[in-house]
């Protein structure tokens, strides 16, 4: 199966990035020089990322990923104020547990099994910082 990454910033302040199958390391590093500009807007955001349909990332994808978090760590810290990860694979929750205990995430972040989860903690932390009518807009998109 080929492998997927999409982005969608059509509800910003909230950015959606959902994953398919195994990712080649040129999809990797499409997917964080994507993420990079997202950062380089300067704007605060939440993200929500969807793992459901995603292949566990190769050895050599982890360590990117570690790279890039020891790249990104304070304009993460400064800008994404949470980010929702749905996993429903063991599997894969046990790798970012791994990769977050070797390197923890700059931002808060939660772990649930679907979608109307994360965009409702998505949606709590962006009324946390000032984004009330994003938040409530979200939620009715959502029909939360």
């Amino acid at each position: 199966m080929a492998a997927s990454f999409f982005y969608d910033d059509s509800l910003w302040p909230m950015l959606v990035c959902r994953f398919e199958g195994q990712m080649s390391d040129e999809d990797y590093e499409e997917y964080l020089l994507q993420g990079e500009f997202y950062l380089r807007r300067g704007e605060p955001y939440v993200s929500v990322l969807d793992t459901m349909r995603l292949t566990l990332p190769t050895a050599r994808q982890r360590q990117r990923l570690f790279q890039w978090l020891r790249q990104y760590e304070r304009p993460m810290r400064e800008l994404v104020v949470g980010c929702a990860f749905i996993v429903t694979s063991p599997l894969i929750r046990l790798t970012m547990s791994t990769v977050f205990h070797v390197m923890p995430m700059p931002t808060p972040y939660v772990a649930v099994q679907d979608m109307a989860r994360a965009v409702t903690w998505a949606a709590d932390r962006m009324r946390d910082v000032g984004h009330a009518e994003a938040a409530a807009g979200i939620l009715e998109r959502f029909h939360l």
